[in-house]
């Protein structure tokens, strides 16, 4: 009974966003998109099942997280028996880089796997989210950073505390963004003229089909600077949590729509890009 009730949910959910994003989306793009032609309501629901699997693969994230976080309350966030809790945390997935404990300082103690064992005594407490997790003592996510490990990634963290309800340091999970998103989208992906990518707020693009892409700042990187357009629809990403906007870019029209996940606090807008005139 109770799975069933965990399905239910969960389909209510897809639903009423389908229904949101149909309602919200598909007037604008007969009103200055596509020529006036409606879209195809198939492209709008990969964007919905777009977002329940990077949402699914984030609360996957959350919850291993947390269940590390349980065990190292048990064994310490350091020595041999950490390590194994790192280890295992490692294997959630692919896109894994590496997990490491960290105490109140934000000094690196542990890590796994052990090809990174050279980032242990590191400290990491000038990253904002660590900063987060330390004041907020709740977990921070969705951070894109340049790592200590030498790279940009998205990291994950979680607070440890002890048996006795003092928190003791964090957990991480350092993710490789590309492999972490063309994960979840995969499945999603309309093909053809159409993609779906991952931008934060901010302007960073933490995933797109196209690998040079990944890491530009729609408004700060001279490549885009030129496309007046584009960065007026950036402005409207940033600031509007769901919409659509028209851009022209390298001689191509395109028409792009988007939505967002929400996660501790933080949101990653996953957007539908398309060939203009080709719903």
């Amino acid at each position: 009974m109770p799975t069933r009730c965990i399905w239910y949910e969960k389909i209510l959910k897809v639903s009423a966003l389908g229904m949101a994003l149909a309602f919200l989306l598909a007037p604008a793009a007969g009103e200055g998109g596509s020529k006036g032609e409606a879209i195809d309501g198939a492209l709008i629901w990969s964007l919905v099942l777009a977002t329940d699997a990077v949402g699914a693969e984030l609360t996957e994230i959350e919850t291993a997280l947390l269940e590390a976080s349980l065990a190292l309350s048990e064994t310490g966030i350091e020595g041999e028996e950490a390590r194994r809790v790192l280890e295992e945390l490692a294997g959630l997935g692919p896109w894994v880089v590496d997990c490491i404990t960290i105490d109140l300082n934000g000094t690196i103690l542990e890590v796994a796997p052990e090809e990174y064992r050279y980032v242990v005594g590191e400290r990491i407490d000038d990253q904002e989210h660590i900063q987060t997790l330390f004041s907020t003592r709740r977990p921070a996510g969705l951070a894109y950073i340049m790592s200590v490990e030498g790279f940009a990634a998205m990291d994950f963290a979680s607070p440890v505390f002890d048996e006795e309800g003092r928190m003791i340091g964090a957990v991480t999970v350092l993710a490789n963004s590309t492999e972490l998103f063309g994960h979840a989208l995969a499945p999603c992906q309309p093909g053809d003229a159409a993609k779906i990518w991952a931008m934060l707020p901010d302007g960073t693009i933490v995933y797109d089909d196209d690998a040079e892409q990944i890491g530009r700042n729609t408004f700060t990187d001279p490549l885009f600077a030129e496309f007046t357009e584009l960065l007026e629809v950036g402005r409207r990403v940033e600031m509007e949590g769901s919409g659509t906007g028209a851009y022209e870019i390298f001689g191509m029209a395109r028409e792009v729509f988007w939505t967002t996940v929400h996660h501790q606090g933080r949101e990653i807008r996953l957007l539908l890009s398309l060939d203009a005139g080709k719903p």
